[in-house]
């Protein structure tokens, strides 16, 4: 009698289950870039907290490196997929393109969130602020890190080349900043005032000047905790309306 072949054994998938996970994994694919990312805010936040420069400048310049982290991040990423033709092929999936949009953003802010953590990470080290304090403002910085992958996302529709992506990141951005009172501080009264209240940037250079034992002229640990919930939730509604835009230049 002979004897009955046995079917090969199954192997499990371990695939990804939905396209963030496929843009995560393919960020997490390029170790030296990865590596190159995620030392880059040790440059300048171990300089800042050994130093003990003045809150002011220091809020400042770690607000400007979270705001280039998420929009360079997304938008010059997102803009590379187009000329790689992954858009295209997004493009044709049966998915709902808000949901494309969505998850390419969520996937790139995943990222620029462990680089914003690392930062928190030394701060806490050398620092020892307030755990409440620490806590908000890094919730804000998380916030203000998708408010800038969706600057990031926007620009993505409107060219398709890198160079020209970060030309439009550098003259959306600085005025940004500027009105958020980075270089000059928010004044009391006046358009740059109310301005800044619908900026994120201006909170998170206030929280990062508390968690260096600052003190500074607006906000509070309670204020920063709801600007980030604000903020967090404008950004991933505008990213899911930018899909439309986005896959009309890819398709």
């Amino acid at each position: 009698m002979g004897l009955k072949a046995s079917s090969p054994p199954r192997t499990p998938r371990s695939g990804p289950r939905s396209l963030w996970q496929l843009e995560l994994r393919a960020t997490l694919s390029r170790r030296r870039a990865l590596a190159i990312k995620m030392g880059f805010p040790l440059l300048l936040v171990i300089p800042l907290v050994a130093t003990n420069a003045p809150q002011f400048f220091a809020g400042m310049l770690l607000t400007i490196l979270i705001a280039m982290v998420g929009t360079v991040g997304t938008g010059v990423s997102v803009t590379r997929s187009r000329g790689s033709g992954w858009l295209d092929r997004l493009a044709v999936l049966p998915l709902p393109r808000w949901r494309i949009s969505l998850e390419i953003f969520f996937a790139g802010w995943l990222v620029d969130c462990v680089q914003a953590t690392i930062v928190f990470l030394v701060l806490e080290l050398a620092q020892r602020p307030d755990p409440f304090a620490i806590l908000s403002t890094w919730l804000l910085a998380l916030a203000t890190l998708a408010f800038s992958g969706a600057i990031g996302l926007a620009v993505a529709t409107l060219t398709d080349n890198a160079g020209e992506a970060m030309l439009f990141l550098a003259v959306i951005l600085a005025p940004m900043l500027f009105l958020s009172g980075l270089f000059t501080g928010v004044p009391a009264t006046g358009i740059r005032y109310w301005v800044a209240q619908f900026l994120p940037f201006s909170y998170l250079s206030d929280g990062f000047q508390l968690c260096l034992h600052g003190n500074p002229p607006y906000g509070s640990s309670l204020s920063f905790l709801l600007a980030a919930i604000a903020f967090g939730l404008v950004s991933a509604g505008a990213s899911a309306a930018l899909g439309r835009a986005l896959l009309a230049r890819g398709a």
